[in-house]
C-alpha cells in the first residue's frame, strides 16, 4: 500500500461515512482537497510530512491510476497525467480544475496493507516548485486587457503677456513680451539684488521702488 493507495482508502471510507448506498459518489475535484481528504486533516494520519507528497498523490487520483476515480472531462485527466510524466511537475495543477467533476468508486481493490507502520517514502519529485503559467491552464479565465497607452495630452494653449494679452512667441524661452517689454521674468532688484517678480512694485527686501523703466526692456 503506497501513498496513493492510503489516499484513496481515506477518501473512500469519507464518502461511506455520508452515506448514500451507492458504488460510485460524483463531486468536483475541490471538494476532495477542501472537504473530503483535506492536507491538514489527513497529513498526519497517512504520513503526508510535506505538501508536496499530498499533491503528488492527489494527481495520481486524478490521473485514473488503479481506476480509484475517473474524471469528467479527458482533456484535464490527460493534462493531469503529462504533468506527472515531466521531470518536475507542477503539483498544484489541479487547483487549476476545482470546478471539474469527478465520479470516485467506493470498490476499488487496494492491495493488502504489508505492514502497520506507513511507508514513509518519498513519491512526489524533489525539486523546486514550479508555478503553473497562467496561458497553460485550460480553464484559465481570460487575461486582463492590457492598460491603454495614456492619451497624448492636448496641446499647451498659446501662452499670452501678463500685461497687454498679446500671444507669446511659441517654441522659444521669452524673458520679456516683444509687444510690451515687460519683463516675462523675475529681476533683480536694481539697489540690493533681491529677485522681484514683474508684477511687483516694491522690492521686498529693500522696498525700493520698480518703476517701468525696471520693468521693460528700454529700446538702444
Amino acid at each position: 500500500m503506497d501513498d496513493l493507495d492510503r489516499l484513496y482508502t481515506r477518501l473512500a471510507s469519507a464518502l461511506r461515512e455520508r452515506g448514500g448506498g451507492s458504488d460510485t459518489h460524483a463531486c468536483a475535484i475541490a471538494e476532495l482537497y477542501q472537504n473530503l481528504v483535506p492536507y491538514r486533516a489527513v497529513r498526519t494520519e497517512l504520513g503526508f510530512a510535506e505538501l508536496p507528497r499530498y499533491e503528488h498523490a492527489l494527481l495520481r487520483l486524478l490521473s485514473g491510476e488503479r481506476s480509484y476515480l475517473s474524471v469528467d472531462l479527458p482533456k484535464v485527466r490527460d493534462e493531469i497525467r503529462a504533468e506527472l510524466r515531466s521531470p518536475n511537475p507542477i503539483l498544484g495543477v489541479y487547483r487549476d480544475y476545482a470546478a471539474v467533476g469527478v465520479r470516485v468508486r467506493l470498490n476499488g481493490t487496494v492491495p493488502e496493507t504489508v505492514a502497520p507502520e506507513l511507508d514513509r517514502t518519498v513519491e512526489a519529485p524533489v525539486g523546486p516548485r514550479r508555478e503553473r503559467p497562467a496561458a497553460d491552464r485550460a480553464t484559465a479565465r481570460p487575461a486582463a486587457p492590457l492598460p491603454s497607452a495614456e492619451p497624448a495630452p492636448p496641446p499647451r494653449a498659446a501662452e499670452r503677456c501678463p500685461q497687454c494679452d498679446r500671444q507669446l512667441p511659441s517654441g522659444r524661452a521669452a524673458s520679456f513680451c516683444p509687444s510690451c517689454g515687460v519683463a516675462l521674468k523675475p529681476v533683480p532688484c536694481a539697489e540690493c539684488g533681491e529677485v522681484v517678480e514683474s508684477a511687483w512694485n516694491f522690492c521686498i527686501h529693500c522696498g525700493a521702488p520698480d518703476p517701468a523703466e525696471r520693468r521693460r526692456r528700454r529700446p538702444d
